[in-house]
């Protein structure tokens, strides 16, 4: 990559700081969860995400996950996935490294017919993201997430069935361990200056590989002795840098039709700040090419989204999500949680059984806390102010670009 400065003039100290934000996120992220679960072993959820579920927030309602945390150190891994059941079972395979790199072992390389990928530490090749049996990661730390789809309710059993036949198998000598905390991902700009020697202390795990952005001067002195300065500049450090951060997340941003998504969830290369800011708002979610997420921010009038005020969603047949795997519409509260309904109907898609289309190919969706004329079409919100999101998998380029956006929402009268 580059052996330059930051794309963004800055401080030292906001300099070093945003540059350490996403190695920070994905290590405070590790150690909570295998303070839960053992590291060197994957867990699987073996359900479909409810209102019950405060793990995370705004959940997709439409795959499995299984995740798990290994160090390259002890060795390579062995990725097994097996045949799918059909040619359109949508599966995904995603490794972070330390510092957000992804590596991808997925239906757009391997197909269904199933596959056997070994993961390898190689810091001096950045992960090439093709069919290749060999995958390279820059770090030791390689966090593991897999998804399986479920086409259907009747589908969990078939769906959960091959989430657990994939494998990840590392050698023998893996440790198994649980982790203390180390405060939760969402607070490091609240963490004073110590976050610097916090971030010291995960550079010694995972060294930055060679094509991963450097530090100037003037911020590598103080990652390798946060004493150096003071601790007032320290902590003015931090504010610059998130002031930096969040203007990158809204830079990011582009709008049409009432709907938001973000242009940075693709590439970050040596933008440090993107990069921080993908960690901070996104952190383990994909990139475009794989899923794109639009937010809805208002209907058609410019109003916002409140379930006492029913919305359609019009697809024309000729306008449907250009994908190559599914889409989804999800409805959440305002704590960007799944919130309950009369017929536990969280999502709605191109798979929801009965959809009743119209006789030109055009599809109809419903928006309202309270059920439409075509059932089969609607999708429950709650009865005040919602969040709404569709995602795209395997969006094709007009997605994966941003020049595709779902229609606007209409009111009903």
């Amino acid at each position: 990559m580059t052996d330059s400065a930051p794309s963004v003039s800055m401080s030292a100290a906001a300099e070093a700081y945003v540059w350490g934000f996403p190695l920070i996120s994905v290590h405070r992220t590790r150690l909570v969860l295998c303070s839960k679960h053992d590291s060197g072993r994957i867990n699987h959820i073996d359900n479909l995400a409810t209102p019950d579920d405060r793990a995370i927030v705004v959940p997709n309602n439409d795959t499995l996950y299984s995740s798990g945390w290994y160090d390259l150190r002890h060795g390579d891994l062995v990725i097994d996935v097996p045949p799918m059941d059909h040619p359109d079972r949508y599966w995904n395979v995603m490794v972070l490294d330390g510092y957000t790199h992804v590596a991808y072992v997925c239906r757009r390389h391997h197909g269904v017919e199933g596959t056997r990928v070994t993961l390898t530490l190689d810091p001096d090749t950045p992960p090439a993201n093709d069919d290749s049996q060999v995958v390279t990661l820059g770090t030791p730390t390689a966090w593991v997430i897999f998804r399986v789809l479920v086409e259907s309710p009747d589908d969990i059993v078939t769906a959960r069935a091959l989430q657990h036949r994939i494998c990840v198998t590392a050698p023998a000598s893996h440790p198994i361990v649980r982790t203390e905390r180390a405060g939760r991902a969402t607070a490091i700009a609240k963490s004073g200056a110590d976050v610097f020697s916090e971030l010291q202390t995960y550079v010694a795990i995972d060294p930055p590989p060679p094509w991963h952005p450097k530090l100037s001067p003037p911020a590598q002195a103080i990652l390798d002795d946060p004493s150096s300065v003071s601790e007032e500049t320290l902590v003015a450090g931090i504010a610059e840098g998130e002031k930096r951060i969040m203007a990158r997340n809204l830079q990011g941003t582009v709008s049409q039709n009432g709907w938001n998504t973000g242009r940075d969830a693709y590439g970050f290369g040596d933008d440090i700040v993107k990069r921080a800011a993908g960690a901070k708002f996104g952190l383990g979610g994909h990139q475009a090419v794989e899923n794109r997420s639009y937010i809805a921010q208002s209907d058609s009038q410019g109003s916002g989204l409140d379930g006492t005020r029913p919305l359609q969603l019009r697809l024309a047949a000729d306008h449907m999500p250009p994908c190559d795997a599914f889409w989804s519409l999800t409805a959440y509260g305002t704590d960007m949680y799944l919130v309950a309904n009369a017929i536990d109907r969280w999502s709605i898609s191109d798979r929801t059984p009965g959809l009743v289309y119209a006789d030109d190919g055009s599809l109809t969706l419903y928006l309202s806390a309270e059920p439409p004329d075509v059932r089969e079409n609607w999708l429950p919100v709650p009865a005040g102010p919602y969040l709404l999101g569709m995602r795209v998998y395997e969006g094709q380029p007009e997605v994966v670009a941003c020049e595709w956006f779902p229609p606007a929402m209409d009111p009903i009268n």
